[in-house]
């Protein structure tokens, strides 16, 4: 029997893809650079491989968000400053909070039975903010993110200092998260029975041991209530 629940959160809880691309848009605007659909679809490839090194453990997550528009600007041969711009997005992806599909409804509905808890790599504050904006804040018994915890997903100490901050035993939790890697990989390393949110209809890995896997959040109601 589950106590609690921790979710991911992005790709999980909100949408981060247009998320994100809300927030570049903005700050493209703010600091008045040019903007194109092709420098959004540059940066996206940037983030991408530098989140594929920090899953894989060869970079931290911190490394992520301080080097990914360094390198776009430079690909752009831009003159402004990358840390501004940096800045102003984090700001601007604060304010995002375009969620996943029946988001409210599942969380509303499980919030009756368990604790919920977000397990999230990112920045403390701004995942309240967005979480708050979005009017999810209060379902949320603590947030577990990575810049706070100390260490990022997927590695065993994020996990432990979960488990430790929530005072819960492995055993009485299901993590819920869109990342094989991150999410259910790092999850079942500690023995955290795990549902894979695999909104994109992936193949799973057949040496991977996953509980459940679903394509939309609303199934958690049938598996859980």
């Amino acid at each position: 029997m589950y106590k609690a629940l921790f979710f991911d959160i992005d790709d999980t809880i909100f949408d981060f893809e247009k998320c994100s691309l809300a927030a570049f848009e903005e700050s493209f605007k703010i600091c008045d650079l040019h903007y194109s659909k092709s420098i959004y679809e540059l940066y996206r490839e940037i983030s991408k491989d530098l989140w594929k090194k920090q899953k894989s453990g060869e970079i931290s997550v911190q490394d992520v968000l301080n080097t990914r528009f360094k390198i776009l600007f430079e690909k752009l041969n831009l003159n402004s400053s990358y840390y501004k711009f940096q800045k102003v997005f984090e700001k601007n992806l604060g304010k995002q909070f375009i969620t996943e599909p029946n988001v409210y409804e599942v969380i509303s509905s499980l919030y009756k039975k368990y604790k919920i808890y977000a397990a999230s790599n990112g920045i403390l504050e701004m995942q309240i903010n967005r979480l708050k904006h979005a009017n999810l804040l209060d379902y949320f018994t603590d947030l577990f993110v990575s810049d706070d915890i100390g260490y990022d997903k997927p590695s065993d100490n994020f996990f432990k200092e979960c488990l430790k901050r929530s005072n819960l035993e492995a055993r009485e939790i299901l993590f819920i998260g869109d990342s094989l890697q991150a999410d259910i990989i790092g999850a079942k390393n500690n023995n955290i029975d795990t549902c894979w949110y695999n909104i994109n209809g992936y193949e799973k890995p057949k040496d991977l041991e996953v509980n459940y896997i679903i394509t939309n959040l609303i199934v958690l109601k049938s598996i859980l209530l």
